[in-house]
C-alpha cells in the first residue's frame, strides 16, 4: 500500500525532468557581419545619464540564458564618445591587437570546441538563468582576450607587462541564488608569482558547488593595476534543470549498446542530485598507436557480460548486463591507482545518502572467477572490497563503508560469492556528506599493487532503500537463516549462519534483528 500511495503522489505533484542545456551561443538571434561582433548598439529607448550620455540597455538570448550589454553614447560640444560594458558577442577569428575592433578577439581565434561565437566580458556584466526557482550551472569555459593578453605579455603606456610578484588578472564569477545567498568563485586568468602563468586555451571552470538554485551569474574583473584591460572571454555555459533526487542515469542519452567514457574531456556528468567525476589521458605510442586511458565514472547501456580483452569496449560491461531494476543505463567505475581518484559530489547542501546498488564489472568478475594473465582465480580466503568514504563540506571524513564485491572467507563454502547481481549498499552510516570517494582492495596483489581489475558498477544512488521501513522482529539468536538469502549491509551472505542482533537485508528487505 505504501508504494501505491507513493506513486499516486508522483502523479499529483508537478516535476521537472532533468535536462542539460549547453549554451554554445550559436543560437542567438544576433546577426553578425563577416568577422563581426555585437555590443548592443543603439537599440530601443535610451536612458539619459548624469553627464548627458544616452545609455541603451540591450540583451541577447541563448538557450536558458539572457546576457546584458550597456551601450552608452555621448555627443556634446562637438565631442562624441561611444562606450559599452557587460557581455558582448563576437565571431572574430583574429588573435591580434592592432585596432579598436580587436577588443573582441580572444587568443584562440574561435569559440570553445572550434565554434564561431563566443562572449566577451568587459568590466562587469550579468547573465540571467531563465528557470523558475533557479537551476544548477554546472560549468562554463574561459579564455583570455587578446587585449588583456597583449598587456600581460608586453605591457603598454597604461600598465607594464606582468613581471612582479602579485601581478594578476582575475575573473570573479558570483552566483546569485534563489534563497538570497551568493557564492563567488575566482578564476585566475593570469598571475605572476615566481613566474608568469596564464590561461592560454579554453578552460572549463566548474560552478556545480554554487548550488541548484542559481538565478543569475555576475561577472567582474580585477587586476593589480588600474591600467590592465579588464577583459575575458567565455563560452559553453552548461545549465542543468531538475538536478535533484536519485541518480538513475536514465537522463543521459546513449545509442543502443554504447557508453560515454569522457574522451570529450568534459571531466564529469550529472544524474539526479549528483556529479560524477571522470578523467581522461592520451598516450601516444608512435607506431603502436594512440591509447585513451579513461578512469573515474562512465555511463553505459551495454548488455554483454563478457570480457575477451577488448578493453576499448568491454571495460564498460557489467556482470549483470543491465541496470538495477532492469533499467537500461548504469555507471561503471575505473579506479586510477596512480593519480587523484575521481569521486562523486553532492549538488547543493550536504545530505544523508540512503545508499546505492552495486555489482561487479564484467572484467573484474571474470578475472576473479577464472583468473587470467596476471590475476589469479579466487579461492577460499580471497576477497575483493570496495571502500566508500564520506566527506563533509569542509572536506573532513565523516566515515567509511566497506562493501564486498567478492568474499570467499567463510569456512562454509555455501556463503562464498563473487557478486553477479545488483545488491543494495547502505550509505546512511556516513551521515550528511558533500562528497563520496572510493578505494578498492583485494587479496590478489603483486609487485605493482592490486592485480584484481579495479572496477565496479553502480546504479540508483540515493534511491529509496529496498524497504523504506526497518521492521523490528524478534528471533532466537542462534536460529539458522534457512531457505532465505540473507546479507549484512556490507554485502556478505549470511545463509546458514547464526543471525546475531543487528541490521540485515533479507530477501531484499531491511530487517532489524533484536
Amino acid at each position: 500500500m505504501k508504494k501505491i500511495l507513493y506513486f499516486a503522489m508522483l502523479f499529483a505533484m508537478p516535476a521537472m525532468a532533468q535536462q542539460t542545456t549547453v549554451s554554445t551561443l550559436e543560437d542567438t538571434s544576433v546577426e553578425f557581419s563577416e568577422q563581426g561582433y555585437w555590443n548592443g548598439g543603439k537599440i530601443g529607448n535610451p536612458v539619459e545619464g548624469d553627464w548627458g550620455e544616452q545609455t541603451y540597455y540591450c540583451t541577447w538570448k541563448s538557450g536558458l540564458l539572457t546576457g546584458h550589454v550597456d551601450y552608452s553614447f555621448m555627443e556634446d560640444y562637438g565631442y562624441s564618445y561611444d562606450w559599452w560594458g557587460g557581455i558582448a558577442l563576437s565571431q572574430r577569428t583574429s588573435t591580434e591587437l592592432t585596432s579598436l575592433d580587436d577588443q573582441y578577439n580572444n587568443i584562440v581565434g574561435t569559440g570553445a570546441n572550434g565554434s564561431k561565437t563566443f562572449a566577451v566580458v568587459y568590466g562587469t556584466g550579468t547573465i540571467d538563468i531563465n528557470v523558475e526557482g533557479g537551476a544548477l550551472v554546472n560549468s562554463l569555459k574561459v579564455v583570455n582576450s587578446s587585449y588583456a593578453m597583449q598587456n600581460i605579455l608586453v605591457g603598454d603606456g597604461y600598465s607594464p607587462k606582468f613581471q612582479n610578484d602579485g601581478d594578476h588578472l582575475h575573473l570573479l564569477i558570483t552566483a546569485h541564488k534563489a534563497d538570497g545567498t551568493d557564492v563567488t568563485k575566482t578564476v585566475v586568468l593570469a598571475e605572476f608569482t615566481t613566474e608568469l602563468s596564464y590561461i592560454n586555451d579554453w578552460t572549463k571552470v566548474s560552478l556545480s558547488d554554487c548550488g541548484t538554485d542559481v538565478t543569475q551569474l555576475e561577472f567582474a574583473l580585477t587586476a593589480h593595476n588600474t591600467g590592465v584591460p579588464l577583459y575575458a572571454c567565455i563560452d559553453d555555459i552548461e545549465v542543468v534543470t531538475g538536478a535533484e533526487g536519485p541518480a538513475s542515469f536514465e537522463n543521459l542519452e546513449l545509442a543502443d549498446e554504447s557508453f560515454w567514457n569522457g574522451t570529450d574531456d568534459s571531466g564529469s556528468f550529472i544524474s539526479g542530485g549528483f556529479k560524477f567525476e571522470n578523467g581522461h589521458q592520451v598516450y601516444d605510442y608512435g607506431e603502436y598507436g594512440v591509447f585513451n586511458y579513461c578512469y573515474g565514472f562512465f555511463y553505459t547501456n551495454r548488455t554483454a557480460t563478457t570480457y575477451y580483452g577488448d578493453a576499448e569496449n568491454e571495460q564498460y560491461n557489467s556482470a549483470v548486463g543491465h541496470g538495477a531494476d532492469d533499467s537500461s543505463n548504469y555507471a561503471t567505475y575505473n579506479l586510477n591507482l596512480y593519480d587523484d581518484p575521481k569521486g562523486i559530489d553532492v549538488l547543493g547542501d550536504e545530505q544523508v545518502i540512503s545508499g546505492c546498488y552495486l555489482t561487479n564489472n564484467a572484467y573484474a568478475y571474470l578475472s576473479m572467477k577464472n583468473g587470467e594473465n596476471n590475476t589469479k582465480q579466487f579461492q577460499k580466503g580471497d576477497w575483493f572490497k570496495l571502500t566508500i568514504t564520506g566527506l563533509n563540506a569542509e572536506g573532513e571524513q565523516t566515515g567509511t563503508v566497506d562493501f564486498y564485491l567478492a568474499d570467499l572467507r567463510s569456512e562454509n563454502e555455501d556463503e562464498h560469492f563473487i557478486l553477479d547481481e545488483w545488491r543494495w549498499c547502505d550509505l546512511t552510516p556516513l551521515g550528511a556528506v558533500k562528497r563520496l570517494e572510493f578505494n578498492m582492495s583485494s587479496t590478489d596483489n603483486g609487485e605493482w599493487g592490486m592485480n584484481t581489475p579495479a572496477y565496479f558498477c553502480l546504479d540508483n544512488l540515493g534511491d529509496e532503500a529496498p524497504d523504506d521501513d526497518v521492521t523490528a522482529i524478534s528471533q532466537v539468536v542462534n536460529r539458522k537463516s534457512e531457505n532465505r538469502k540473507c546479507f549484512d549491509l556490507q554485502g556478505r551472505q549470511l545463509s546458514n549462519r547464526p543471525i546475531q542482533k543487528g541490521l540485515y537485508i533479507v530477501n531484499g528487505k531491511k530487517l532489524l534483528m533484536k
